[in-house]
């Protein structure tokens, strides 16, 4: 019986992330052509550097039918990035050991890693990131750019706008609300409310002044 050999699709990671190189690798179908980063604080031999950002239309020219994962977490970075990179180059990842129920929907150019649950009626915007373990529950929504730590819970019926960063074991109780650019603190429990800008930290949460 003669075998077929199936060409995977080059990819390039945005900020080199070993979670996230375990994630592609586990997909089974992508190559990792490299990865770019302005200033990587390791020197892995085991992908190419392939320089910064400004370097993306340079290895368009020579690597064919390359694309992108957007591995970074910093939710004001992944905006920024998803511009530059264009929205026709970045992939959606998602685990095969996450569960997404088919009443659920994931934007474009997100990442959901391993251990990620998201469950019915729940709404994943552009370019998000679902580290390991986080889960959202029924009817909530998350805005684009957003990215939930290790081990973050949102509850049911919970919004949560553009660019929020929700830190690992946060726990956003059900119908709340988190304004855009907000930060959860690692651990928070949210029971209220949370204005665009703020950072709010401790149980119950509560915003830290600067």
């Amino acid at each position: 019986m003669s075998t077929s050999t199936v060409r995977r699709q080059p990819i390039a990671i945005v900020s080199l992330e070993w979670d996230v190189v375990d994630l592609i690798e586990s997909c089974g179908r992508f190559m990792i052509a490299g990865f770019f980063d302005p200033s990587p604080v390791c020197d892995p031999k085991e992908f190419r550097h392939l320089g910064p950002d400004e370097a993306w239309s340079t290895a368009l020219a020579t690597i064919p039918d390359l694309k992108a994962a957007l591995a970074i977490d910093p939710p004001e970075a992944r905006a920024r990035l998803f511009s530059h990179y264009g929205a026709d180059s970045l992939v959606t990842l998602l685990s095969p050991r996450a569960y997404v129920s088919a009443r659920a929907s994931i934007g474009a150019g997100s990442i959901v890693q391993h251990g990620v649950t998201v469950m019915p009626g729940a709404r994943i915007g552009t370019a998000c990131k679902l580290n390991v373990n986080s889960t959202v529950h029924h009817e909530a929504t998350i805005g684009a750019f957003t990215t939930l730590a290790p081990g973050s819970q949102i509850l049911g019926n919970v919004t949560i706008e553009e660019r929020v960063y929700v830190g690992a074991g946060a726990i956003i109780r059900q119908r709340c609300r988190v304004g855009a650019g907000a930060v959860i603190g690692a651990g928070a429990v949210v029971v209220q409310d949370v204005p665009p800008g703020a950072t709010v930290v401790g149980v119950p949460a509560s915003r830290r002044l600067r």
